[in-house]
């Protein structure tokens, strides 16, 4: 067994050539979720579905009970299914010596599936959970769901349309990732509404304006493009708005830092004759690529010096803003105002 990619888990359910342990992390939740599913529904299907199929979360389990179950024949079925959400292996060495006696002898009849999504699992920076995701490679499959290249999520977007009689070519696609981001589940959802105002037409840039929902992201951009412009009435119109929706100033503040860090690391690049290409995959703009090509389009007639002070500007404001009780939307404004002057140099 070993680590193993999306289209050979999608096989493994189609086949039902399963392995007996898996380890599923990634960014990506919609497809976590979706091939839980898939699992779910060859594995544990049918009217003996809730005595082979057994769900523990984090908070009210152990893994004494866990494998007790992992260890029960199934009734009427291949396998019993046990699915474990968002256990905290990380916390106890005891339980992680436990799964590795229990993977030396694996019963046949059991597919083990422990399934993160609110526990963020890096294996760069984690040497416990490297340890951990090594143990069930060893043992059975480990995947890392990724979020999709902006690309592909793109030639998603257009299947999808089409599946719903209708059409959008590759740069519109593109430019709804702009809009509401690279989550599938947020993208699907946006789409299935344009889609029902488009009625079997061809989606454009004007519906999606229209009728697409922002993202906080796409918002806080616009916010930049005015404080680039050193446009005040544009940057006050929009800071004003986001404030009227309870948008968190931190937030804000984080994404328009987000935008500027963007900014400096492409005009440091073109400085080296880095490519765009590169600068995605140094710094993981997987599904974002969108931030670097707005990035290089922004920070052409922009300084370094004026980059640089910017980005002061906005670390100071980061530092006032988490550790003192001055009010966060006014301190904001005055960021805005400085972020203005900056922009304003030429």
């Amino acid at each position: 067994m070993a680590r193993i990619s999306e289209n050979e888990l999608k096989e493994q359910i189609k086949t039902g050539n399963f392995s007996n342990v898996y380890f599923i992390y990634g960014e990506e939740s919609y497809l976590k979720e979706h091939y839980i599913k898939k699992m779910k529904k060859k594995l544990a299907d049918g009217e003996f579905a809730d005595f082979n199929f057994h769900q523990y979360d984090s908070k009210n389990s152990t893994i004494d009970d866990i494998l007790q179950d992992a260890q029960t024949l199934p009734m009427m079925s291949e396998y019993t299914f046990i699915l474990v959400c968002d256990y905290p292996l990380d916390k106890s060495t005891d339980d992680v010596n436990s799964l590795k006696e229990f993977f030396k002898d694996v019963p046949e009849t059991c597919v083990l599936v422990f399934w993160y999504d609110n526990i963020d699992i890096d294996l760069k920076k984690s040497s416990k959970w490297k340890t951990i995701e090594s143990a069930f490679a060893k043992a059975g499959s480990s995947i890392n769901l990724e979020k999709r290249s902006e690309g592909d999520l793109a030639k998603l977007i257009v299947s999808y349309a089409k599946k719903r009689n209708c059409t959008i070519d590759l740069n519109n696609a593109r430019y709804l990732i702009s809009v509401v981001g690279s989550d599938i589940q947020t993208v699907f959802n946006e789409l299935d509404k344009i889609c029902a105002f488009a009625d079997s037409k061809e989606i454009t840039k004007k519906e999606i304006d229209e009728l697409a929902v922002k993202s906080l992201q796409a918002r806080v951009y616009d916010l930049s493009k005015f404080i680039l412009a050193a446009n005040s009435d544009g940057a006050y119109s929009i800071l004003n708005t986001l404030f009227a929706q309870k948008e968190e100033p931190i937030s804000i503040l984080a994404v328009i830092s987000s935008c500027y860090i963007d900014m400096y690391r492409v005009k440091c690049a073109k400085a080296a004759n880095v490519n765009e290409n590169e600068i995605a995959n140094y710094y993981s703009y997987r599904g974002r690529d969108f931030l670097i090509r707005n990035a290089a389009r922004d920070c052409r007639n922009i300084s370094f010096e004026n980059l640089r002070d910017s980005i002061d500007v906005l670390q100071n404001a980061d530092e006032l803003m988490k550790s003192s009780s001055i009010d966060k939307n006014l301190l904001l404004e005055e960021t805005v105002a400085k972020l203005l002057v900056i922009g304003a140099r030429r």
